[in-house]
This record gives C-alpha cells, structure tokens and sequence, in this order.
C-alpha cells in the first residue's frame, strides 16, 4: 500500500475508534503484557487494523461496529500471565472482557457482543455467527501469530502514529 492510501486507511481508522482509544481505561491496556513483549494494547490496535483492511476488502456495510468490537476483544484488563481464575484465560478473558465493555462503555450490539465472546473459537463454545465474527476470530489468530514470531515489529510505525494521534 502506498504512503498516501496508508495515511487515509490510519484516518479513517482513526475516525472509527479515536474515541475508544483515547480513553484512560483503554491507555491502561498498555501495562498488560499480551504475547511475547507486546501487549494488550498493541495486539488490539494491530487486531482492529487488520480487521478494517478485511472489511475493506470485503466491502462491509457494518465496519464501524465490527472494528470497535474488534478494538476492544481483549478488553480483560488483568496480568494474565500471572493472574489466575477459577477458568484458564483462553475461556474466561472474553466473558471478562464483554463484562468490563458494558460497564464502562454501555451495551454491545448482539454481533458486537458474538464477536467478542467468539474470538477464541475453536477454543471456546461460543461459535462465530456473523461475516464479522469470522473476521475477527481469523484476524486475531494472524496477529497473534505475528505476534509470538515478532513480525508484528512491522506495524510498530502505523501503530505510533494510531498512538501520538489519540493518546491525551
């Protein structure tokens, strides 16, 4: 993708979720360590990019709803390395997640809230039942994968500028 289509894509990103990332509770995601050194923060922001991108190429009419939904994934706000429940992380952090979202930002649509409990699937019980769930749950399993093999170091440049633009 070229600099100048690059540069509208992170506004238009921007202009989706700005809001949600400015938040103080969302900055906070940054202490959580996620996979190998990234964390919570970076993997959601890396996870909802790539998610607008498929939208994109898909020509969904819904992106807002799914991006935010796919912004806010890992909303668990816990040190899961070292923090255990009474079920393992995989399992228990998008139930903790759809909890903490509906408390801080209000109800998730019905699509919003599968997306988000549905993310781990095959893992999980709860299956994905929309193009958006299906979307997310695939997004997640690449940047989580990138992730643990570093190559998610290439969006670190995207990433900072998300961040300088909607950090207060």
């Amino acid at each position: 993708m070229d600099i100048l289509k690059e540069k509208k894509f992170i506004d238009e990103f921007i202009a989706l979720t700005g809001d949600i990332l400015s938040d103080e509770l969302v900055q906070s995601m940054k202490q959580y360590r996620h996979h190998q050194d990234t964390n919570t923060h970076f993997h959601s922001v890396y996870v909802s990019y790539r998610v607008m991108k498929m939208c994109e190429a898909l020509e969904l009419i819904n992106t807002r709803e799914v991006v935010r939904a796919a912004l806010l994934h890992d909303f668990y706000l816990y040190q899961w390395y070292t923090e255990k429940h009474e079920e393992y992380h995989i399992w228990y952090h998008p139930k903790e997640s759809v909890k903490n979202i509906e408390k801080h930002f209000g109800a998730l649509t019905p699509i919003q809230k599968n997306m988000i409990l549905s993310h781990m699937f095959p893992t999980c019980v709860e299956l994905p039942k929309s193009k958006g769930a299906w979307i997310l749950t695939l997004c997640d399993k690449r940047c989580a994968m990138e992730d643990y093999l570093t190559h998610s170091k290439r969006f670190v440049p995207v990433y900072n500028e998300i961040d300088r633009r909607t950090c207060k």
